[in-house]
């Protein structure tokens, strides 16, 4: 008769217990937008990306106009001493909102602050998209230009 040990046996139903706890109760965070939001000498900013990855992977981000906004500017990385952002949307149309994104004090020698200013519209699925981007930014004294314009620093 072989002997077996006690320690193994816990094991094994520890083991098979948490598997099968945890099938079916997988919760996996969102996926992250690994894109960037290319800048243009225009003032514009891509976006098509961007909505691709919200209407697939991305849809937690686009449950919120604030949401895929901090998403699509990697705002949780930002290096700016301070980061402010503003949605608005006009009373009587709630599937219109406009987020700006002010990053003040950058960690730059020549840019010192930038403005992305971004449009989305909400679907017929309530998931919001971008319509627009734009960014501007603002030189450091000497460097450029002191008003926010894409013009570039020098």
């Amino acid at each position: 008769m072989p002997h077996t040990n006690p320690l193994v046996n816990t094991f094994f139903l520890v083991a098979a217990a948490l598997a099968i706890a945890g099938c079916g109760s997988e919760t996996s965070a969102p996926a992250h937008w690994t894109g960037s939001a290319k800048q243009n000498a225009d003032g514009s900013v891509a976006t098509g990306a961007f909505n691709d990855f919200l209407a697939g992977g991305g849809q937690a981000f686009a449950a919120s106009p604030i949401a895929a906004v901090a998403e699509f500017l990697h705002l949780d990385r930002t290096d700016a001493a301070q980061t402010t952002v503003t949605a608005t949307s006009p009373a009587e149309v709630r599937n219109y909102s406009e987020v700006v994104a002010t990053l003040v004090g950058l960690a730059d020698d020549s840019v010192r602050d930038a403005r992305y200013t971004v449009e989305l519209q909400r679907g017929k699925d309530g998931l919001w998209r971008l319509r627009a981007a734009d960014w501007a930014q603002r030189c450091r004294a000497g460097r450029g230009h002191s008003d926010f314009a894409p013009a570039p620093c020098s």
